[in-house]
């Protein structure tokens, strides 16, 4: 019981941020021609992180629950479009959806021989229900306190309302 709770804090869940995270930065080095993107595990700060690069991904990870994805050059591209922003935003709950779907399709097909696709893709509908609600985080969030949710943020795009403080 205490392994499998371990599993999931240290392992499940650092791989769903991960994947959600990726979310956000795919469309970035996709749609735009230079475009790279910072993905952090924890606090949006490079200090004290294991930190590579894969093409025009580069990942910062350090012990945390939260994630954050950034554009690196900025300065150097184009301003996102209202299409390319909503689709910045929208692709993180996406990918959470997506990879709790196939967790879940696993565990029930799979029959017993991976134990943790289940808890995966629990792990993954949270990180979903938790980012597209659309909402500021509060204090308790830890790093993300005071950051939009995605949902808030897909719905502060629609309105034509975006803040530029952060991606995702």
């Amino acid at each position: 019981m205490i392994l499998d709770l371990l599993t999931i804090f240290f392992i499940l869940l650092p791989i769903s941020i991960l994947i959600h995270e990726l979310g956000h930065a795919l469309p970035i080095v996709l749609s735009t021609k230079s475009g790279e993107a910072n993905i952090f595990l924890g606090t949006p700060h490079k200090e004290n992180k294991l930190a590579f690069s894969i093409h025009k991904f580069h990942f910062y990870l350090g012990l945390g629950l939260s994630g954050f994805c950034l554009i690196s050059n900025y300065k150097d591209i184009p301003p996102l479009s209202n299409a390319q922003r909503l689709l910045v935003d929208a692709c993180g709950p996406l990918f959470s959806l997506i990879a709790g779907t196939l967790a879940y399709g696993l565990s029930i097909s799979a029959s017993g021989s991976f134990q943790y696709a289940y808890p995966f893709a629990a792990v993954n509908f949270c990180l979903f229900l938790t980012s597209v609600i659309p909402v500021t985080y509060p204090g308790f969030f830890g790093a993300l306190s005071g950051y939009p949710s995605d949902g808030l943020r897909i719905y502060q795009n629609i309105r034509g309302k975006v803040s530029d403080k952060t991606i995702g």
